[in-house]
């Protein structure tokens, strides 16, 4: 079985943090959230992957070469001018052999795909759509379906009053090539707006299937955030790197942690990483590959990037520090978003004014304030 990764969009809202790098390269433990999909695709025994590129393309492709170290063989396909998801999966048609994955370049799921598959098959269907759960749908595509199965209907992105189901359209699909045969060439086409609507009126067999797992799309800064808590705290099955020196806390190699340091989990620490004298690093929190925690410093439920510095007797609270950020000493960061582009610090500000409790081992004091989109 082939699989198609759709990795050419500018993942605008995530900014800054795409400021200088594709979407699917942003980091989630360390590691670029498409390679987490990639090693979902080998576990599933599929191995045979094409990845639509246009937003520096070159440095997805460095990354990832051909596959050869994460178990796969990935071909690369440029897209000159922007053609829609099924647009630039129509390009692809003559390299299709038959029953194939789509799935978004910054999706972090552990979906059970080879039951979706079996679904699939069983309904003999054209299309399958995974479905998921979510409490706000306005920003995906609505689904709903008969007891069987059957999608019956779909409304892409429905505004408050408009939205009949909380099932929505995850942007994963398996595909028979056959349903690619009404999308027209060399012109933008979308699978939710265009390609979904049009099977329906024509009723073929389109189907829904909510597979067993976790999944979400890390569209905005909130979302990207509460995908490494839900991680750390076990919603979501990905390969955290590293040795688990004790429950929850994780810490990868290479890292030097100071015995006076307080690690509270669940927590990440990524490779090369150096915790000095006193710090304490607080649960729900990540901290990247080379990072420098200094003396007397905090950090609390933030994510911090690869090769960053957070000062001495500094607080990171709440936060997201992008790659390379350096926090001064003394300084006190909360409810940011920061990172560098160029020779320039960028800073934004979450938007505090509805605070959701996340519950760690059944304490639910721990508050995380979502990002503005």
């Amino acid at each position: 079985m082939q699989a198609v990764i759709l990795a050419g969009g500018k993942g605008t809202r995530l900014h800054p943090l795409t400021a200088n790098i594709p979407k699917p390269l942003t980091p989630m433990f360390n590691r670029p959230v498409m390679e987490h999909t990639l090693e979902l695709l080998a576990k599933h025994g599929i191995r045979d992957v094409i990845v639509t590129l246009s937003h520096l393309a070159h440095e997805i492709v460095d990354y990832f070469g051909d596959g050869e170290k994460l178990g796969v063989d990935i071909r690369y396909s440029m897209e000159e001018t922007p053609k829609g998801t099924a647009g630039g999966v129509k390009e692809l048609q003559p390299l299709l052999d038959g029953t194939f994955l789509v799935v978004s370049g910054d999706a972090v799921t552990d979906f059970d795909i080879t039951a979706a598959l079996e679904f699939h098959r069983r309904k003999s269907a054209i299309a399958t759509l995974l479905l998921h759960e979510v409490d706000d749908p306005s920003e995906f595509g609505v689904v709903s379906t008969s007891p069987d199965g059957q999608v019956t209907r779909f409304f892409e992105k429905p505004k408050a009053e408009e939205v009949f189901s909380h099932t929505v359209n995850t942007g994963i699909y398996i595909l028979e090539p056959e349903a690619l045969s009404c999308i027209p060439y060399d012109t933008p086409y979308d699978f939710g707006r265009e390609l979904f609507p049009h099977m329906l009126r024509n009723m073929e067999p389109v189907f829904g299937c909510k597979p067993d797992g976790y999944w979400c799309d890390i569209g905005n800064l909130a979302q990207y955030r509460n995908a490494h808590f839900d991680a750390l705290m076990g919603k979501a099955k990905l390969r955290i790197t590293g040795t688990e020196i004790e429950e929850g806390v994780w810490v990868g190699d290479d890292c030097d942690v100071h015995s006076t340091a307080r690690l509270t989990g669940p927590v990440f620490i990524g490779d090369g990483a150096e915790v000095r004298r006193n710090v304490s690093v607080g649960a729900l929190s990540v901290v990247g590959d080379r990072t420098l925690l200094d003396e007397a410093s905090t950090v609390r439920r933030s994510i911090v990037g690869n090769g960053a510095f957070i000062g001495r007797a500094s607080r990171v609270t709440d936060c997201v520090i992008g790659t390379g950020y350096r926090v001064v000493d003394h300084g006190d960061v909360h409810n940011r978003v920061v990172t560098v582009i160029g020779d320039r610090m960028i800073h934004s500000t979450w938007d505090a004014d509805d605070v959701p409790s996340i519950r760690i081992n059944g304490i639910s004091d721990v508050n995380a304030s979502p990002l503005a989109a």
